[in-house]
């Protein structure tokens, strides 16, 4: 299936649209580069089969293999470090694009996610451990891709602010 749009979505917007017009009962994404290795994707859609509902592969476990910029390293261990403090994620790696998904789980989530851009799969993979979910973390091989549409910045600055939006919806809840 190939969906065009003229317009920029943002990633979760994206995900969410390409999802939605799916049919399959196991869905998932891996990011255009190619940088996770994908003899791994056997594992990925392995997961669901063997019974959980969501699945991500981690640059984060000690197991795994990675290669990437000391900056964008360091920015990542932040980001995931405040996501499992302030939300209280189980995950080590939350950003990873290399995940699978049971269709009816996570549909039935879909429509609670708010973010439309980078958080997006960070707040779908946090809100699916509060549910109670079974979510499968697994360490992947890894290679920084070169060409990347993060600007470190300003994303940095943008998910930062969505962990706090996310952790003040939750005080609430």
């Amino acid at each position: 299936m190939h969906l065009h749009s003229e317009k920029r979505q943002g990633r979760g917007r994206a995900l969410n649209r390409a999802f939605k017009e799916s049919k399959g009962e196991i869905l998932g994404y891996i990011d255009v580069d190619l940088a996770t290795d994908m003899n791994h994707l056997k594992e990925l859609i392995q997961s669901i089969r063997d019974g959980y509902d969501f699945a991500t592969g981690s640059r984060m476990l000690p197991e795994s293999n990675v290669k990437r910029p000391l900056k964008r390293g360091f920015a990542s261990k932040g980001f995931n470090y405040l996501t499992r403090l302030m939300l209280g994620s189980k995950l080590y790696d939350h950003q990873c694009g290399f995940k699978s998904f049971r269709r009816e789980t996570m549909f039935a989530l879909m429509d609670e996610i708010k973010d439309t851009h980078w958080f997006w799969d960070t707040e779908l993979f946090v809100r699916a451990q509060r549910a109670g979910y079974r979510v499968k973390e697994f360490p992947v091989v890894w290679k920084h891709g070169g060409t990347t549409k993060v600007n470190l910045v300003k994303d940095v600055f943008g998910m930062g602010s969505q962990i706090f939006r996310l952790w003040y919806e939750f005080l609430w809840d």
